[in-house]
């Protein structure tokens, strides 16, 4: 912790009190390594901190402007105090847990137990104040993202105000913009979406961000289907690296949305509807929600034999990730089917021709220092006196297609190949 302490007097070299707080004690707390530190300043002119200091930029965006920089080699963020005391801001913390102030002496401000709540591993409202819950009721959705994320209980209190609240003020829950669910629903989700889900559940919040989601209980079987998905996507995250976490949970979430009412076409184009316009509310990224439609329509594909071509065909159209991400997809769901054994032969074969897939694309940037081909469109048209048009883009594209199956392995192959088109 001396590092920390040491940024600490740093910046009260400047003149004002400052003190660790938020995540970065409870992380202390819990043994764990902060990557960025966040402070509290008795000074509310955060320009003159960092004309003192020497560093740092004043990010004045939203509510609580914040100093963002580094010193002794850690990056910190330093928010000016809300209330006249350090014990007062930190009343304003939603949870006990975050509750909590360290001094540059070393000393702990704790004045709500959010020590004794992190020994104890529950998720408590700081000093049990219910009016937290009023002044902002999305702070529900973050008692139950913290709950999931640091697998601890909820406090019975809490947990009693929570449903008292829902149960009588739901329309205000109701008037919460869309953006401002998704931000905390995918912090909730991203690395335990059944335990998230499920919490939702329990306190009855699914209608509020995605009704077509409740709504499949309607229908026999699906949404316990998606909760089962959830879980091993849930599992697989926790043993494998996935690249594209969001949009792997984030099609578990959505897979059965189209539900067995509507067949082929138009069930694939409500789900990609409704993926679009949902995810778009959430303010989830374009590229976002186009892997989610990619893996959703893709993964009951690798159910049947797919040959290097087809394979090498899905890369070039999407990307080398949302194939794999696609295919680790498939698998999840069989699980979840209970038709593993059934598909596993199959399922065995895809991954290896996908991997042969992969290999052979690595090996294209092993040998050009990271270039994604052996040539570009520009020394096509230099070998072959082409001009620019679409037959250069036919020809890359089928060049492509002959590195990842494996008909070309070099430069040299690929110019050879060129000039026998």
């Amino acid at each position: 912790m001396r590092n920390y302490l040491d940024v600490l007097a740093k910046v009260e070299e400047c003149g004002t009190k400052a003190w660790l707080v938020g995540d970065t004690v409870r992380m202390i707390q819990m043994g764990l390594q902060p990557e960025v530190i966040t402070l509290a300043i008795s000074s509310n002119d955060l320009y003159k901190v960092a004309l003192a200091l020497g560093t740092g930029t004043v990010d004045a965006r939203g509510p609580y402007p914040a100093l963002r920089g580094e010193l002794f080699g850690v990056p910190f963020r330093a928010f000016g105090l809300r209330r006249p005391t350090i014990e007062e801001d930190l009343a304003c913390r939603d949870l006990s847990i975050e509750a909590i102030a360290i001094r540059s002496d070393g000393g702990i401000v704790d004045p709500f137990g959010g020590r004794f709540d992190i020994r104890n591993r529950v998720i408590r409202l700081t000093g049990d104040n219910f009016e937290l819950i009023h002044e902002d009721p999305l702070r529900i959705l973050r008692i139950l993202r913290f709950s999931a994320e640091l697998e601890m209980d909820i406090f019975w209190k809490t947990a009693s105000d929570v449903r008292e609240y829902l149960e009588e003020h739901a329309d205000s829950m109701a008037k919460i913009p869309a953006e401002r669910w998704g931000r905390e629903i995918m912090k909730g989700i991203v690395h335990h979406p059944y335990t998230f889900i499920r919490l939702c559940d329990n306190f009855h919040l699914i209608p509020f961000f995605l009704k077509e989601l409740e709504e499949l209980k309607n229908t026999d079987g699906l949404y316990e289907h998606v909760i089962r998905v959830l879980e091993n996507i849930e599992k697989k995250i926790e043993t494998h690296k996935i690249m594209q976490t969001n949009a792997f949970v984030l099609a578990g979430l959505f897979c059965n949305i189209g539900t067995k009412t509507l067949d082929g076409n138009d069930r694939t184009k409500f789900t990609d509807r409704l993926v679009n316009e949902c995810l778009t509310r959430w303010n989830v990224s374009s590229e976002t929600i186009e892997e989610v439609i990619a893996i959703i329509n893709m993964y009951t594909h690798f159910y049947e034999p797919i040959s290097e071509q087809r394979f090498c065909k899905g890369v070039l159209d999407h990307s080398e990730e949302a194939i794999e991400v696609a295919l680790e997809f498939a698998l999840c769901v069989a699980e979840a089917d209970g038709v593993v054994e059934k598909y596993s032969d199959v399922l065995e074969d895809n991954t290896w021709n996908l991997k042969q897939v992969l290999r052979r694309f690595n090996n294209v940037r092993l040998q050009t220092e990271g270039a994604t081909r052996y040539m570009t469109g520009r020394e096509i048209m230099s070998l072959l006196h082409l001009k620019p048009g679409r037959r250069v883009g036919e020809l890359l594209e089928g060049l492509d297609m002959a590195v990842g199956t494996g008909k070309i392995n070099s430069r040299a192959g690929a110019e050879a190949w060129l000039k026998a088109q």
